[in-house]
């Protein structure tokens, strides 16, 4: 059984911290801003980092927290060791999310209901539960008002 003291407080704190860190370095850190906080952008639109553009860059940039995170695995303490495995979890995560998200599943693109594109929100879809913010009490030729 999982002992819950003072001790997992801060090892949970470390590691969540680790992980807002992780964020907070590829964000603010390693992407390159103009003087008021607009990313930088190359000729070719790419996001400019302070390893350069493109792919390898960007890698590098998904990359760089867990290496932070390591350093951190050094240290004497706890809360600090704990935050560097946030990072490294944050960071590595991140890279096979970006790299497999196909084939994880997580690129967004699900079927919605049985092959439909979206959802339509007009009349013609009463079997979907929608109805009109609009109730016409004066009409009975259809005999709904006949109770």
């Amino acid at each position: 059984m999982i002992k819950f003291n003072q001790n997992t407080l801060t090892e949970l704190a470390g590691l969540g911290s680790g992980a807002v860190a992780a964020s907070y370095v590829q964000q603010k850190l390693l992407i390159k801003r103009d003087e008021a906080g607009a990313v930088v952008l190359n000729d070719k639109g790419e996001v400019t980092t302070l390893f350069g553009a493109g792919a390898t860059a960007d890698l590098l940039v998904d990359i760089a927290p867990a290496a932070l995170g390591l350093f951190l695995q050094t240290q004497k303490q706890v809360f600090v060791k704990e935050a560097g495995k946030g990072m490294i979890a944050a960071a590595i995560g991140g890279v096979i999310k970006k790299q497999f998200a196909d084939t994880l599943g997580l690129t967004g693109t699900d079927v919605l209901l049985n092959g439909m594109d979206s959802m339509d929100s007009s009349d013609n879809m009463p079997m979907m539960g929608y109805s009109s913010d609009s109730y016409d009490t004066t009409a009975g030729n259809a005999g709904e008002m006949d109770f």
